[in-house]
This record gives C-alpha cells, structure tokens and sequence, in this order.
C-alpha cells in the first residue's frame, strides 16, 4: 500500500473567517489612506489653481505694459458710468478675453469677432470653446453654461465655463457696473462711494497701474468663483443675460433651469464675469444672501484664492475681516492694509 504524507507547502484553504479578518484588514487601511489621498489631491488641485492665477497676473501686466493700461471688465455700446447692467447692448468681450494673446491662446483670440455679441453669429462656437488655464481643477462644475434672459423661456446663448473672475469693488456689481458705485442700501461696510467703491474691473473700464493707488499688494484683482456657486464664463457679459445664483437653492443645484429659486436672485450679465466682496460677502461665506456676484471656491479651509495686484496669489478665508475684506477690493479707497493676512 502506497501511503502519502502530506508536505510542508500542501495546506489548507483559507477559512471564511480568516477572509472576514482579510477583508477588514484591508477595510480599515483604505479608510486611513483615503483621506490622505484626498488631501493630497486636493493640495495639488489649489496649487495648481494658483499656478493659474499666477499666469493670469503675469499676462495682466503684460497687457498692461503693451497697452499702457489694463484690459476693460467687460466692453459695451453703454458707455453711461452710473447706468446699471440692464441697459447693457454688447458686445460684452470681457477682461478675460482680452488677455489671451498673452496667455499662449493667440489662436482662439484670432477666431472672436470683437465686434459681434458673445455668444451669438460667428462667435457662436468660439464661444463655448474650453480654456483650461481658465478652470479650477477642485470645481467639478465646468458645463457649459446655458444663459437665459428676463423671459426664462429658453437659453439664448451658450458659454464656456471659467472659475476665474474680476474684482469690481466692494459695491454690489449691478450698483458698479459702470465703475461709479451708486450704492444698493445695506451692501457692506462704511466707506465712501465714487472711486473709493472701485475695484480694478467694470465696464469699459481703461484702468492703469498709476491708477491702483492703495498699491498693487494691497489690491485684489481676480479670484475664484465655484460652479456651484453660481456661473462664471471667460467670454463676457451677454447684454440681457441673467447669472443665477445657486446658492439659493436648498440644497444647490447648478444648472436648473428656471423657473427657480436661483433665477430670482439672479444678476444681469456683468455677475458672469465680476465680483465684488464686503463684510456682508466675504469669501464663500454668502448664505444667506445669495448673491450670485462673490467669491466662492470647493477647496478645503472655506476660503479662495485671490491674485493681487503685484502678481502674488493669496488663500483668503471666510474668517477674514470684513471691512479689510473690502479695502483689498477696491484700487483707490485710500485705506492702509498691512496687517491683513
């Protein structure tokens, strides 16, 4: 009789609670890594959003230098400083666009007929094309963009989607559209109106750097603005159009058609492209406001990134005081800000 013996590497299969204990193993070391990974990325994300910003400022002064002046908030045939954003007739092209020459985009630039409307006739499609130095990798809301007028019946022109806005000042944007804040009743802090409510962007602005007299460090010049905030486009101001804010919804929703909660809280054309900040709207902190023209970001530490004058990018939090807040927003309030960070 042939007998067998059974060797050392012959052995039995796992048992099922050895593979229950394998599995939670593994369980609880993916529940450790995973918010580590998400970190990590998510550290990534705001440093290369702020790479972004970076080369905004970069191609802001750059426009400057060739132009003797920096590129308008938005251009349009409504040329009455105090006239709000409803009287808007086009074309719209904002600070954005203008700087695409100096951003390595000179092909898309060449494409746009500056004397057509965003969005609209031959711009219909350059319109929509994306720009990724123009989008924050943390934001996962970057359709785009369909933009209603006053009817809400349908869309009347479609945009491309950008998370990177101008500062207008510390007065609510339709108040400033022009550049000569009227003041819109609570909206903020004191201070006065005029050049002192201004921020470096409005319509058919011409500013220069002479012009930014709180100094180049002290000033906000662009920051960020979330899909799920309200929408932000690199093309214009569609004269008419209407920038839903989302965040008056319960919970968000971005891009729900109207009729909505959004859509009546929503802004004319110039909240696609500007934003203003104030104690009343300090970074991602608008509830329960919900104006559709702030600054607002998904990354972690509820803040955003701002550019400033000087080139330099900065990570400003909801905790932020206010009235500083909105000194940093204006180019000529003559306020002192040393200390703000």
């Amino acid at each position: 009789m042939i007998h067998y013996r059974r060797t050392a590497w012959a052995r039995s299969a796992f048992t099922l609670i050895e593979l229950l204990v394998v599995i939670a193993i593994i369980g609880v070391l993916v529940g450790l890594l995973l918010p580590a990974v998400q970190k990590v990325r998510e550290a990534a994300a705001r440093a290369k959003c702020s790479n972004n910003l970076k080369q905004i400022g970069l191609a802001l002064h750059n426009y400057e230098g060739a132009n003797g002046r920096f590129p308008p908030g938005y251009v349009d045939g409504n040329m009455d400083p105090s006239s709000t954003p409803d009287n808007d007739v086009g074309p719209g092209w904002g600070w954005a666009t203008y700087l695409l020459p100096f951003m390595e985009q000179t092909n898309v630039y060449q494409q746009i007929n500056l004397s057509v409307t965003v969005g609209t006739g031959s711009n219909v499609q350059i319109s929509q094309q994306v720009i990724p130095i123009y989008q924050c990798p943390s934001d996962p809301y970057q359709d785009t963009i369909p933009v209603y007028d006053s009817t809400f019946s349908k869309p009347v022109v479609i945009l491309a989607h950008s998370n990177y806005v101008g500062c207008n000042g510390w007065e609510e944007c339709f108040n400033n559209a022009g550049g000569n804040a009227q003041g819109g009743g609570s909206d903020g802090g004191k201070g006065g109106f005029g050049k002192a409510g201004d921020g470096l962007f409005y319509r058919n602005s011409r500013n220069r750097v002479a012009d930014v007299t709180d100094g180049l460090s002290n000033t906000i010049v662009v920051g960020e603005r979330s899909g799920n905030h309200s929408p932000s486009t690199w093309t214009g101001a569609y004269p008419g159009g209407r920038c839903p804010a989302w965040m008056a919804a319960t919970p968000s929703t971005p891009y729900l058609p109207p009729p909505s909660p959004a859509y009546d809280n929503a802004d004319f054309g110039e909240a696609f492209v500007l934003s203003h900040g104030n104690p009343t709207h300090v970074p991602c902190a608008d509830l329960p406001i919900y104006d559709p023209d702030t600054f607002y970001s998904l990354h972690a530490g509820n803040g955003c990134n701002f550019l400033f004058g000087d080139g330099s990018v900065h990570f400003i939090t909801s905790s932020v005081n206010g009235l500083v807040y909105q000194a940093l927003c204006t180019i000529a309030g003559g306020e002192s800000n040393t200390n703000w960070e």
